[in-house]
């Protein structure tokens, strides 16, 4: 009761809201009353300055960077952010060009890449401070209206991802079709007592799997939802598609979605491959210092070789040589056989907390992120890609289905969407869902987000270092189970005062045609 109650003054007054406006009024108004335009009446400098703060702030909560759950992936938070402060920046331009104020171009551009980064990482550190020590604040109640093929779907997903701040507390729809998809223990009424239901169990909102309702009865429990105060969540039936893809139309008033092929044009694949060359190159020039540095500590920590190398599978399945800074000890191989019980990832993967064969320089080379600079020789070789999906082990792909297999017709990367979305998630099903979304949605400008991401991630990491020094942590970021957050509060199966035979299906949802066949969607 009292984390709902934190939520609900959460989304009254929107603390992430209230640090958005002091970070972009302290920008913009140290731009103003700093630049030449100071020359001009205070009173004129600070309605300038108001008009860049206005336009930001509205672009801001135009693109939905204060919704509530579910969270938004951060490669997308990055781009709205990027868009609200480009709006920002240009309200200052169109406001001195028509008052012929004289605002340089260079102020206007230090001004939006200040903002733009310290947006990033502060919310990348309330993200990762909140994960830590308070999971629970700012998540969303939510239910599942629907029984059949999808729910169960999009209940794997929640439990999969906690980082997107759901509650899942049940499934509400045909006892019948829930017990043929697994759902039973999840089952907690049926749709004829909804309101009910969500009102005794202190529900925010509730998500309609649009395929498991026909017509009338799909705009009924919408229309119901709708009129008690509730927020609605509509699935698409369709899964790893990039919203961008999506685009909403009329059809007579009517609403229609249209969905476009992904098919980015050459030149991007260029970019692509441009990038790559051009950020390996600069990335191990501005980073020789830390590199020699690196490659110093680790020799003289144990007298051992300071690169390993680990073979992967690559683009088109092929075998290369992947190299990083060493962080385990020599026989690091030779032990894993004993610590396979302690294998925290589902699926073919490998991961434990706190893995006793990590050197104590090793250790620092991780949170940093310093290991992994040497893969930029693969990247210059060709071997690898600035971003990509994780480049696996042979034993892995073996275990990876066909669908999965699909992973390599792109080049593995250094950072991916994994690495940035769910890197602390040990669902495999993350692991798998995110590479195949990368796969089937990529273009270039989906790269250039997942690289600010990573730097936003490096940048936080690094932030992060002292708060666990000083206070400690209950698990490592990298351990962090989905199955270990609190993001899964199932509530008891609703009760009346008049008996329920629970064993009859529920009438309201005869027109499901999961009640037909446990097959059909």
């Amino acid at each position: 009761m009292a984390t709902r109650a934190i939520n609900k003054i959460n989304r009254l007054f929107r603390p992430q809201l209230a640090i958005d406006l002091a970070l972009v009024s302290m920008i913009w108004g140290t731009v103003v009353m700093a630049s030449r335009i100071t020359i001009r009446p205070v009173e004129q400098s600070l309605s300038f300055a108001v008009a860049a703060i206005a336009a930001t702030m509205w672009m801001f909560r135009r693109k939905g960077l204060y919704s509530t759950a579910p969270a938004l992936p951060r490669t997308e938070e990055i781009a709205r952010v990027f868009i609200g402060v480009l709006t920002g920046a240009a309200a200052v331009t169109i406001f001195a060009s028509f008052s012929d104020w004289p605002l340089g171009a260079a102020e206007i551009l230090i001004a939006s890449v200040t903002l733009f980064a310290l947006r990033m990482l502060t919310k990348g550190l309330i993200n990762s401070l909140s994960s830590e020590f308070a999971p629970k604040l700012s998540s969303q109640r939510v239910v599942i209206v629907g029984a059949g093929i999808e729910a169960q779907e999009i209940v794997q997903l929640i439990s999969d991802h906690p980082e997107i701040k759901l509650n899942f507390c049940g499934i509400i729809g045909n006892l019948a079709v829930a017990e043929q998809h697994g759902l039973a223990d999840q089952w907690i009424g049926p749709t004829d007592r909804m309101i009910d239901i969500l009102e005794r169990c202190e529900i925010d909102s509730a998500i309609i799997t649009t395929t498991g309702f026909r017509g009338e009865r799909f705009k009924q429990l919408s229309q119901e939802l709708f009129s008690a105060g509730y927020d609605v969540h509509l699935t698409t039936g369709v899964g790893r598609l990039w919203e961008g893809r999506f685009e909403f139309k009329s059809l007579v008033h009517e609403p229609f979605i249209s969905i476009g092929r992904n098919q980015p044009p050459s030149w991007q694949v260029r970019a692509k491959r441009a990038l790559d060359v051009i950020g390996a190159v600069s990335a191990l020039l501005l980073a020789s210092p830390v590199l020699l540095a690196a490659a110093l500590a680790i020799y003289a920590s144990d007298r051992g070789p300071v690169l390993y190398s680990s073979r992967r599978i690559g683009m088109d399945s092929q075998e290369f040589k992947m190299y990083k800074f060493r962080s385990m000890v020599m026989n690091a191989e030779a032990l894993k056989e004993d610590m396979e019980g302690d294998n925290e990832r589902s699926g073919p993967l490998f991961k434990v907390s706190h893995d006793p064969r990590i050197t104590k320089v090793g250790r620092f080379l991780r949170e940093t992120s310093i290991d992994e600079l040497p893969q930029l020789i693969n990247v210059l070789l060709g071997d690898m890609s600035l971003v990509g999906p994780r480049p696996a082990l042979p034993e892995e792909t073996l275990a990876f289905d066909a669908e999965l297999q699909r992973r390599t017709e792109v080049r593995p990367g250094i950072t991916g969407l994994w690495q940035v979305e769910a890197r602390s998630n040990a669902s495999f099903n993350a692991y798998r869902r995110l590479d195949l979304h990368y796969v089937e949605n990529w273009n270039f400008w989906l790269d250039i987000r997942i690289l600010l991401a990573t730097a936003e991630q490096v940048g936080v990491s690094l932030a992060m270092i002292p708060f666990k020094r000083v206070f400690g942590t209950k698990v490592s970021n990298d351990s962090i189970d989905a199955t270990q957050r609190s993001h899964i509060e199932l509530v008891e199966p609703f009760t009346f005062e008049d008996v329920i035979d629970l064993t009859t299906k529920d009438s309201s949802d005869a027109s499901d045609p999961d009640a037909v066949s446990p097959t059909t969607r």
